[in-house]
């Protein structure tokens, strides 16, 4: 018997479920059971091909386990079940292949794909499930050759950072020599809002020796990253993370150009870093470096990071140099005042004096 649509078919099986269990849910009386039985008979293996649309065990639908009826439907469900079973796994594996396919299909497609908002997430997931060292690494060749544009795309950045993150130093060198495969260009990274990015986690995740050309790069032009707003951050880890002799060279770069540094926007947070990180006897070079110029601390005093730094600056000094900053600070008393973070420094002041 033909149903011309699935719903048909489906209100077929309804009613076939209606005859088999009453539409009172009654059980089919004795003397009836043999004509009820042959009906069945032939409506079961007419509704049998619509068996996949039927919902439900036998004992929901209100079947006599006692009746044939009731073990033809019982195998017809079970029929279903399987069905069923069979389909949802068949579905699953299919996912897992197609995912499976996904990662593969991006072979070849790692560079366009790195450059795209959706794509780049793409990248980066393959990159994480990658199942060995090997195949991430064969993943990240493909990126050989485009560091320096990738590195200053808003997406493709991203999909560098999580190389740096997941791979072996020795896999990052493509990393490294392209940064030095032109002159300035690793300072120009350094001052730049997305390669930054790509310099700072370098030189954080690759040892000393492997960097250190790198390094040497960015140290000959110590003086203007520090000023710039977005360079003086490499400059900021350099003093943190770098070897004994870079940070010394960076210290006396800061020391000799102690104004310049200072009275830029940026230079209050390179100039905390220094006092922070730097040997005791090294943070009295720089402290007295500051006293030389009548502009710098006030400067440093009205600016976020540099509040703090005055503060270090004092805590350098001894005796008769901090008595001198404190008065040269509470000479432009009216202009700390004025400002957020210089009154912070000049109740600091106050205090002090009044505790004396």
């Amino acid at each position: 018997m033909a149903h011309s649509s699935p719903m048909a078919a489906l209100n077929y099986g309804r009613a076939v479920v209606t005859n088999i269990s009453g539409s009172k849910h009654q059980v089919p009386s004795a003397a009836k059971s043999s004509v009820d039985h042959q009906h069945l008979r032939v409506e079961l293996a007419e509704y049998a091909d619509c068996c996949d649309l039927m919902v439900g065990s036998p004992t929901e639908l209100g079947v006599h386990h006692g009746s044939c009826a009731a073990r033809g439907a019982a195998r017809s469900a079970a029929t279903f079940m399987s069905t069923c079973s069979t389909a949802d796994t068949d579905r699953q594996s299919e996912a897992g292949s197609s995912s499976t396919d996904g990662d593969a299909s991006l072979a070849g497609q790692v560079w366009p794909l790195s450059r795209d908002p959706e794509g780049c997430r793409r990248v980066q997931a393959a990159l994480e499930a990658a199942p060995s060292d090997a195949a991430r690494e064969a993943l990240a060749a493909e990126l050989h050759g485009h560091v320096a544009k990738a590195m200053r795309c808003s997406h493709a950045n991203h999909v560098l950072q999580k190389c740096i993150a997941l791979m072996r130093p020795e896999s990052l060198q493509f990393i490294v020599d392209e940064l030095l495969a032109r002159s300035g260009l690793v300072v120009q990274a350094a001052r730049h809002r997305y390669a930054c990015r790509i310099v700072q986690h370098t030189l954080r995740k690759c040892p000393a020796a492997q960097t250190a050309e790198l390094a040497e790069a960015l140290l000959q032009d110590a003086k203007t990253l520090a000023r710039h707003t977005i360079g003086h951050y490499t400059v900021q880890q350099m003093l943190e993370l770098g070897t004994e002799d870079q940070r010394y060279r960076l210290i006396r770069t800061i020391e000799r150009n102690a104004r310049s540094i200072s009275l830029s926007t940026s230079g209050g947070a390179v100039v905390r870093a220094a006092l922070a990180y730097a040997p005791s006897e090294d943070k009295v070079w720089i402290a007295r470096a500051m006293l030389q110029d009548p502009m710098v601390l006030p400067s440093l005093a009205t600016s976020r990071h540099g509040s703090a730094a005055v503060v270090q600056v004092l805590q350098a000094l001894e005796s008769q140099e901090r008595e001198q900053a404190c008065a040269l600070l509470l000479e432009h008393g009216d202009v700390l005042d004025a400002s957020n973070f210089g009154h912070v420094v000049l109740e600091r002041l106050l205090c002090g004096s009044r505790t004396a």
